[in-house]
């Protein structure tokens, strides 16, 4: 293993919970790399947490581990797992959806469930509202480590089996997409979208031609225009809109040096819908 360790959690950095898990970590070796992906994911929040790993996870080495701890169902029923993706990156987890977007865009090749007596840190067995450091952190750090291997963690269950969240995937037809608005470009309020450029290119919408764009909250629409496909932001004068390929190679939407989202308030996941027509060209 290659001792990278990236931590993300919902848990802020306002208490010691984060430094606790550090300490965890370094405490099964001394010489672990440990970095932060976020700290700052909306308590409770597993679709963020899915998201960020889909932003950050692909551009990791192989053996990277990964431990996200967005956790609302600490202590029930739900499974801590390890799974390793089609690149080669571990990911320590709750099987709570946190591995959709991962599933999506990169692929789970298998996953394991941890067994305790492996990945429970020793006398912490009356502790049931903190895994993220006595069973994720430390899980993590053993593998990272090479203290433990992929095949030590406990049993080995079919990806299918994972907790995976629904609407992950646009409804194309043949001159229409209709996809969700899955997140905001944190700083300036772009539209980031579930539709992949593959997925757009199928409409043969090239760059410079527009399309019929609508952005629809349930039955309502909150935005309707035609709007250019464009390469970057300078293919279209300041305050226009434009259809991007963003850095996720997903579909973006947004205004030239303005904020989309705030110019017409627009949320994200169900039930904020984007629509992307092919504008059919006149007989």
């Amino acid at each position: 293993m290659n001792r990278l360790l990236v931590f993300q959690t919902d848990f802020g950095l306002s208490d010691g919970a984060v430094a606790a898990m550090y300490g965890v970590a370094l405490s099964v070796d001394e010489d672990l790399k440990i970095f932060n992906l976020t700290h700052d994911i909306p308590p409770f929040d597993t679709f963020e947490a899915s998201y960020r790993l889909f932003q950050a996870v692909p551009y990791w080495p192989q053996n990277t581990v990964f431990v996200t701890v967005v956790d609302p169902g600490v202590g029930s029923s739900r499974r801590s797992i390890v799974a390793r993706t089609k690149l080669g990156q571990y990911i320590v987890t709750p099987d709570n959806g946190s591995l959709s977007h991962i599933a999506r865009a990169v692929g789970i090749e298998s996953a394991r469930v941890i067994r305790e007596e492996v990945g429970r840190r020793k006398d912490s067995e009356n502790s049931y509202t903190f895994h993220g450091r006595d069973i994720f952190a430390y899980t993590g750090a053993l593998l990272a480590s090479g203290k433990i291997t992929y095949d030590d963690i406990g049993e080995e269950i079919d990806p299918e089996d994972l907790v995976m969240m629904k609407g992950m995937y646009p409804v194309i037809s043949e001159t229409s997409i209709l996809g969700t608005i899955e997140t905001l470009d944190v700083r300036f309020g772009s539209l980031w979208t579930n539709i992949s450029r593959e997925q757009f290119e199928k409409l043969g919408i090239r760059p410079g031609e527009s399309a019929d764009v609508a952005i629809l909250c349930g039955k309502t629409t909150r935005f309707h225009s035609f709007v250019p496909f464009s390469h970057t932001f300078a293919d279209v004068q300041i305050g226009e809109y434009l259809l991007y390929v963003n850095s996720m190679d997903y579909i973006g939407l947004a205004i030239n040096q303005g904020n989309f989202a705030k110019a017409y308030n627009i949320g994200t996941r169900d039930p904020w819908h984007i629509r992307i027509d092919k504008i059919r060209t006149p007989l």
